[in-house]
């Protein structure tokens, strides 16, 4: 059984607990408008893996974003911080490398093992109001019987084909580091591997693709994972997600942030950049054997 980490920061003294108490009694007891909430993904992990807390509607006129160990914002336990206006990181004395603040406030945590298991706080600063605090909880376990320690942790990784990114270009988001003996692997727009938010998916057992209803004509994948995304709009930025199941059913996920921006914007000398068209022809971004897949509909 595994218990929960109240408070996991040993800066707390008992008077701090006791005003932590009363402080966690009167924000649940009195009536908040905020809907800003926080999911672990996945909420119960095996050691290796990686998680990630995942920010639902967060506010536009966020200045700053602080994540915090244990239920209380102190300064000891600071993991990160994140400024909106200059886009700078920095890491506070309970940063360890593996955590990495997303551009949506979410916390990414690599590598995770047993001591991460407990409470997370984020601290909020906005232009309109005081500073807004919420917590999150995941626990972590080790393999269970039967189920494969990674021998190291997950290096799954994407990067995008291109450092900029603008309406009309056709760019490669490349997966690096599955698994070997891989049965399959899946593109997810976002973070939660739900149907309606997934691009496509190929199952190496019946050697097939599918893609999502409404990526028909504007996705290619390729059986090493990477995905090849036509005439991308500001519509299509956001977070991707490519999970990957091994035949001894582990799941390794990795994720990318994607930016498209408008044509022409920070150009220089006052011109659209032009797109340059994209081909599989990187050794880095194209394995030997490698076979592509798209689906087409007829046009209506």
């Amino acid at each position: 059984m595994m218990n929960s980490v109240a408070l996991s920061c040993n800066s707390c003294t008992s008077w701090q607990g006791l005003l932590l108490t009363v402080s966690l009694l009167t924000s649940w007891l009195l009536p908040t408008t905020a809907q800003v909430t926080i999911e672990a993904v996945p909420p119960i992990a095996v050691e290796g893996e990686t998680v990630l807390l995942f920010v639902h509607n967060l506010p536009e006129n966020v200045q700053v974003l602080s994540w915090y160990t244990g239920l209380a914002a102190l300064k000891s336990c600071e993991i990160e911080r994140y400024v909106i206006a200059t886009k700078s990181h920095e890491v506070g004395p309970a940063y360890s490398s593996r955590e990495t603040i997303l551009r949506n406030g979410s916390l990414m945590i690599k590598s995770v093992n047993k001591k991460d298991s407990g409470y997370y706080t984020l601290k909020i600063l906005s232009t309109t109001s005081s500073s807004e605090i919420i917590h999150a909880e995941f626990f972590v376990h080790s393999p269970l019987l039967g189920y494969k320690t990674h021998r190291t942790p997950s290096q799954m990784t994407i990067e995008l084909s291109q450092s900029r990114v603008f309406e009309t270009d056709h760019i490669i988001l490349v997966g690096y580091n599955l698994p070997e003996k891989i049965l399959g692997f899946a593109w997810h727009k976002g973070v939660l591997p739900l149907d309606r938010f997934k691009i496509a998916s190929h199952s190496f057992i019946t050697n097939s693709s599918m893609l999502g209803s409404q990526y028909h004509q504007r996705i290619i994948t390729c059986d090493d994972g990477s995905m090849m995304f036509l005439n991308v709009t500001q519509k299509d930025s956001g977070l991707y997600t490519l999970r990957a199941i091994s035949v001894d059913l582990v799941t390794e996920w990795a994720i990318v942030d994607l930016k498209v921006n408008k044509p022409g914007s920070q150009a220089s000398n006052n011109q659209a950049p032009e797109s340059k068209p994209v081909t599989w022809t990187s050794k880095k971004q194209r394995r030997k054997g490698t076979k592509c897949y798209s689906l087409t509909v007829p046009n209506k």
